[in-house]
């Protein structure tokens, strides 16, 4: 049976925090955790006004593809994706086998930069996400395999 994403308190406050300190120190304007199936799961940045829930539906839309383009090419998949603009880079990466992050920085910053804080953070995320998943519900309607988190099937 597959499991809906309840988040608490806690696990808010939690990936919160760790997408806030990802915005300061790698001077990023936005940062998303979001399920491959495009749920957006946390959020946050420097300015609100951007469509989140658009945003993340996309972007899990587009590291699909990736990963479809990948296969045609002898790979796996790829973990990263960036996109760059004239004012707006950005940055996605797998953070796990159902998630993934997403950035929005400008030029200040460069994609070493943000590639490296990501790295840094993922394990941290990762176990965050895994207390989360671990207090899953029910739902048939979300295809979300959270076996790789340890939760028991019911």
């Amino acid at each position: 049976m597959e499991k809906d994403i309840i988040i608490g308190a806690d696990g808010v406050y939690e990936l919160d925090s760790a997408l806030s300190e990802i915005i300061r120190s790698a001077q990023c304007e936005t940062a998303m955790v979001i399920n491959k199936s495009g749920q957006l799961i946390s959020h946050q940045a420097k300015a609100d006004g951007a469509d989140k829930v658009s945003i993340a539906a996309l972007a899990a839309g587009g590291f699909a593809s990736s990963a479809a383009i990948a296969r045609l090419v002898g790979e796996t998949e790829f973990e990263t994706l960036y996109y760059e603009g004239a004012t707006n880079n950005l940055y996605i990466a797998q953070i796990d086998k159902n998630n993934i992050i997403l950035l929005v920085f400008k030029n200040r910053s460069n994609l070493e930069k943000v590639r490296n804080i990501v790295d840094d953070n993922r394990e941290n995320i990762v176990e965050i996400l895994k207390k989360t998943y671990l207090n899953t519900l029910p739902d048939p309607f979300i295809n979300l395999d959270v076996s790789s988190y340890g939760v028991l099937e019911q």
